[in-house]
């Protein structure tokens, strides 16, 4: 069970999120963005570990659910300060694991939201209809060192989504968890749409530095 210290971390994220969200300007989100919730975000970390720790669970068995090394965790965790699990990119070398990305995150929550409407709601016509290309979208994950198979998955996904809605909304009401998957879907559709402009960024940019074929050379005739 969380401490007092832990959840009033988490209840300053919501209300610094919020803020965030009211927020129209780019540079004032930014700057609540760095300036609340990534700290708070830290420190909310660091508290919900002492809380583990409190409960008896080892370091190695702490760092493990949060996939990353003990003696990393550990360096973090003495310094006193917040605790940061997710890598900085700061070159092309260093850049942040794939698994990290938005996109992938958000296909890995609609994976998990999707099992749980099929536990529990089969008869559903969102996972009905959306299950087997979500499956299709679980499977393209595996592939990690290509985006084009998960972008083609979501792709699939969200064409899908935009057909079903509109039948959707016109149930009579949709349980929690229906509107859970349809919330995370929203968050899907976003990050595809950031994904699929970095992607064309990223090829136009490679394509910029391919070097030039050489010209050809002519023979004069004599």
């Amino acid at each position: 069970m969380g401490s007092d210290y832990s959840d009033a971390m988490l209840r300053r994220l919501v209300d610094e999120a919020q803020r965030a969200l009211r927020i129209r300007d780019a540079i004032g989100r930014a700057d609540v963005i760095s300036g609340s919730i990534q700290p708070y975000a830290g420190w909310a970390l660091r508290w919900a570990i002492e809380d583990c720790r409190a409960a008896g669970m080892s370091w190695e068995a702490i760092a493990g659910v949060l996939h990353r090394s003990y003696p990393s965790l550990l360096r973090q965790f003495e310094a006193g300060g917040p605790v940061y699990t997710v890598r900085a990119a700061h070159s092309s070398e260093t850049r942040n694991f794939d698994a990290e990305t938005p996109l992938r995150r958000a296909a890995t929550a609609l994976a998990q939201q999707m099992v749980g409407l099929g536990m529990h709601q089969r008869d559903a016509m969102t996972w009905t209809h959306l299950h087997e290309p979500v499956d299709r979208l679980a499977s393209a994950q595996c592939v990690t060192d290509d985006s084009t198979p998960l972008l083609r998955a979501t792709r699939e996904v969200l064409g899908i989504a935009d057909r079903l809605w509109p039948t959707v909304t016109a149930q009579t009401s949709m349980t929690k968890l229906e509107r859970d998957t349809w919330r995370i879907l929203t968050e899907l559709r976003v990050c595809y749409k950031r994904a699929s402009t970095e992607t064309e960024a990223g090829r136009q940019v490679a394509e910029l530095k391919r070097p030039l074929m050489p010209a050809p050379s002519f023979t004069r005739m004599t």
